[in-house]
């Protein structure tokens, strides 16, 4: 554990033993700590309907707000996160992106002022899924490293998209576990071409670390192959992909309240004036591309 590490978690325990009220026991903590992990193999790192449930009804049980029973869980997963009980083995690459993420999470949460705490959404499940391992982090993106990539695909886009689905299974020996990319926008401000970059090399070092996974995927309206055509400056996420021999399976089409337009005006007036529809694409690169891929880069 380094230094800045344990700082961070120093601190934690100390806002935790201010905040926490007598009638929050630490029995309640223990229970919402044991719903944060997974209990089924491959369950995606926000299906957590025993921890909405808890949020839900403890606070009134408790005496106090949802956000307030949330930041005492965050505090306390922060006290007790330990690299050593990651479920792989990770790069000192990934181990020295924790401080700047946990970091990130304690200055979230410690505010003493409750009206300005986060809400309970997918940006807390995420954290979360830091705090326990189900996520993590890699420069751009956190990674879910227990994942499936969906059979559907198989039977979404024709023949052609089912051959080529095939293939890709076939290359990598199968549909788990793969490393899950996915965007935590309390982790990034914008998309880079080097963050990219250096993302999809911390997978691949995953990857040699750990045998067991078979390959990288992700799903996204920025995965389309059009999406240089309207957003030039994305083009580079695609281009590196081309470069890993990356294959593209279409999954569906997106509307109004697509994360297309979350930070771009230029997309949403496109897509107003009938020039843009986001589709989502589920990107894929087997092991052996991955791997391929990145020991061809420069040292």
């Amino acid at each position: 554990m380094t230094d800045s590490l344990m700082a961070i978690q120093h601190a934690a325990q100390q806002q935790l033993s201010a905040l926490q009220q007598s009638a929050i026991s630490s029995t309640a903590l223990q229970q919402l700590q044991r719903q944060c992990y997974a209990t089924s193999p491959y369950q995606p790192y926000n299906q957590q309907a025993e921890l909405h449930n808890s949020l839900a009804t403890m606070p009134a049980q408790l005496g106090c707000s949802k956000t307030e029973l949330a930041r005492l869980l965050i505090l306390s997963l922060l006290t007790e996160f330990s690299l050593q009980q990651l479920p792989l083995t990770i790069s000192s690459e990934i181990s020295d992106n924790y401080p700047r993420s946990l970091l990130r999470i304690f200055k979230l949460w410690c505010s003493t002022d409750a009206a300005s705490l986060p809400e309970t959404d997918d940006k807390f499940l995420k954290d979360v899924g830091l705090l326990t391992g189900a996520l993590l982090p890699c420069t751009e993106r956190v990674v879910e490293p227990f994942s499936a990539i969906q059979r559907s695909l198989l039977y979404g886009n024709g023949i052609t998209q089912a051959a080529s689905f095939i293939r890709a299974l076939i290359a990598a020996q199968g549909n788990k576990p793969v490393c899950r990319l996915h965007i935590h926008l309390s982790e990034i401000n914008q998309l880079t071409a080097a963050g990219w970059r250096q993302t999809c090399q911390q997978v691949a070092q995953l990857l040699l670390l750990n045998r067991q996974l078979k390959g990288m995927v992700g799903a996204c309206w920025f995965y389309d192959p059009a999406i240089a055509t309207v957003s030039p400056k994305l083009a580079f996420i695609n281009e590196l992909l081309s470069e890993m021999q990356a294959s593209w399976f279409y999954s569906h089409g997106e509307g109004i309240n697509s994360g297309a337009f979350s930070r771009s005006a230029s997309r949403k007036q496109a897509f107003e004036n009938g020039q843009y529809q986001p589709k989502n694409y589920v990107i894929f690169i087997p092991r052996n591309r991955l791997l391929a891929w990145y020991k061809r880069q420069p040292n």
